[in-house]
């Protein structure tokens, strides 16, 4: 193989790395609207709220996001969506650490944490951020449920 063919094959590789990582990029952390979506059963989840299970919910947005062990952005958006719920009582977070949860992982379809799914009163799943949120992304999934 030539020089130049191996510099142009080593310079395409690049360019195909840099498209597949600006792609990534772009679509993380939006929302993907759900027009069907599920209703979340919160016995499942076991999902604990200031010491106690939650059984139902209570107010008009609920932000369930899966986190992991290992993952470096959960610490901060979780503390994003903390300070939002104490300024907005419309609003709840929900936290689920899916280490050793591959069942709930399987049934939501989480390939990477956090993964957030956006619920109404009910517990039906509106929307899906993958990814760390970006801020303007939550203010816009609120703004959705006309509070």
């Amino acid at each position: 193989m030539s020089v130049e063919l191996r510099l142009i094959l080593i310079a395409s590789l690049v360019l195909l790395a840099g498209l597949i990582g600006a792609i990534w990029k772009f679509t993380t952390g939006r929302a993907r609207k759900i027009s069907s979506g599920e209703q979340v059963d919160l016995i499942e989840l076991g999902a604990v709220k200031d010491g106690r299970p939650v059984t139902a919910l209570t107010t008009k947005v609920t932000f369930l996001q899966f986190s992991s062990d290992y993952c470096v952005f959960c610490g901060p958006t979780a503390r994003m969506f903390g300070e939002l719920e104490k300024a907005d009582s419309n609003v709840t977070h929900l936290e689920v650490n899916i280490t050793n949860r591959l069942d709930l992982a399987n049934k939501y379809n989480v390939l990477q944490t956090p993964t957030t799914l956006v619920l109404d009163r009910r517990g039906f799943v509106k929307s899906r951020i993958g990814g760390a949120p970006k801020q303007q992304t939550v203010i816009d999934q609120i703004g959705t449920f006309d509070i």
